[in-house]
């Protein structure tokens, strides 16, 4: 039999116990069989309910439930949404694993590696830094073209650019999620590259100093996917490693609508 707490085991597996970490078993049981894992990037009250009709066992998921980083929950009591979904899972009796400081602790970082492989940028990739991405000599490549191709291969509708849309790229950096305003600078100001790609930002962090950069004449831009998009497919790295550890299991990634759209 196969419990929950032989899966969080493998998941933990490559970094070993981190002594401070968000990844915590949110609800169910650590002895609880697990017959089928679903696998998403959020943990909405839609997907807990599809979930729940196919008989899952078991959300990994890559963000909190409950709309803060720590999932804590007692500022929220008495909140009809938030009492709702809490009552949906106690109900059901699925487990939540938030799978956050784990995988992006892999070596390389998990969700990283699943975003280039996604993107088709595996060979692009620095061995020492793979956040840090040559584009082959041989093609041309704008900021434009590179988001028709983030588009492409993530289901984007539409993306924020700050800069010249029509400058050249060969190299660029690759942050998925949310590092914040620091590391994007620190990033863009210690590396030779011309674009930076990033989940979000505070508006009035990263996308001013790119402004501030390409109005001095500088060869910098930035494209903003949304967080979702750039780190929801590099869950499937934890889809591979566990129906290749788990075969009797089913493991399946659930991917979600975006929470907002522009109109």
């Amino acid at each position: 039999m196969i419990t929950v707490q032989m899966i969080l085991d493998r998941l933990i597996e490559p970094v070993g116990q981190l002594e401070k970490t968000v990844d915590t078993l949110k609800s169910g049981r650590l002895d609880a069989e697990v017959r089928k894992v679903a696998v998403v990037f959020m943990t909405t009250y839609a997907a807990i309910k599809q979930a729940v009709e196919l008989g899952v066992d078991l959300i990994i998921t890559h963000e909190p439930t409950y709309y803060n980083h720590m999932d804590e929950g007692e500022w929220l009591s008495g909140n009809p949404v938030y009492e709702k979904k809490r009552a949906l899972i106690e109900e059901s009796g699925i487990a939540i694993f938030r799978l956050h400081d784990y995988v992006h602790s892999y070596k390389p970082d998990g969700i990283l590696v699943g975003m280039l492989k996604q993107l088709e940028w595996e060979s692009y990739a620095s061995s020492e830094n793979m956040r840090l991405l040559t584009l082959p000599s041989d093609e041309v490549h704008t900021v434009r073209t590179l988001v028709a191709h983030l588009k492409s291969k993530l289901g984007i509708e539409s993306m924020l650019v700050a800069g010249n849309p029509d400058l050249p790229v060969k190299r660029m950096g690759l942050m998925p999620g949310a590092s914040g305003g620091r590391s994007h600078i620190k990033f863009l100001g210690s590396q030779d590259i011309d674009l930076l790609i990033v989940g979000e930002t505070s508006e009035w962090e990263t996308n001013e100093y790119v402004r501030d950069a390409a109005d001095m004449g500088l060869a910098k831009a930035l494209i903003v996917t949304g967080h979702q998009k750039s780190e929801e497919a590099g869950m499937q790295t934890v889809v591979e490693m566990l129906r290749e550890t788990f075969p009797e299991v089913q493991v399946a990634f659930m991917e979600c609508p975006l929470a907002v759209q522009r109109i």
